[in-house]
């Protein structure tokens, strides 16, 4: 079985017709069709210094999406960058996809000189614990009840000289 590899999605490219399906019909929060998260993702490609966003792939085959951004969607904590929008298609779940892409973008951070990133999660808490990420609190975030916010770390690397 192919290596899962991970991309960085750039404007106007074929993978942005599949993060933008995957977005549309996954995130309902977002509320939008899959054309107004083409749109979305193509402004959101275009400028990459604090933010991006990837696709992993197994081989040719797309099998999931993150995005690092420097602010959730009316989040309650005022704090950045965040994880977010995780997404494994569902027959790729469990084989890695999610783990790899955390840490995609968990490295994207440290590029950019962040040296700690955070995210809410619903429903994977242990997930995020077990790549090494800390529970802050719980929290209800827009109404969708018990939310765990969460933060990790991130070591920065220094040139040696």
């Amino acid at each position: 079985m192919a290596e899962i590899e991970t991309y960085i999605v750039n404007p106007d490219t074929p993978e942005i017709d599949i993060c933008a399906r995957w977005r549309a019909e996954t995130f309902s929060v977002l509320g939008g069709s899959v054309e107004q998260e083409r749109r979305t993702l193509n402004r959101f490609a275009a400028d990459q210094t604090r933010q991006v966003a990837l696709i992993a792939k197994r081989g040719t085959v797309p099998v999931g999406t993150c995005l690092l951004v420097p602010s959730e969607i009316e989040p309650n904590h005022q704090v950045s960058p965040w994880l977010a929008g995780l997404f494994v298609a569902p027959d790729h779940r469990r084989h890695g996809a999610g783990a790899v892409l955390v840490r995609a973008i968990e490295a994207q951070a440290r590029l950019r000189g962040f040296a700690r990133i955070f995210l809410y999660t619903t429903s994977a808490a242990g997930f995020y614990q077990r790549l090494g990420w800390d529970l802050v609190e719980h929290t209800d975030w827009k109404g969708f009840g018990r939310t765990a916010f969460m933060s990790r770390t991130i070591q920065l690397t220094s040139l040696q000289t």
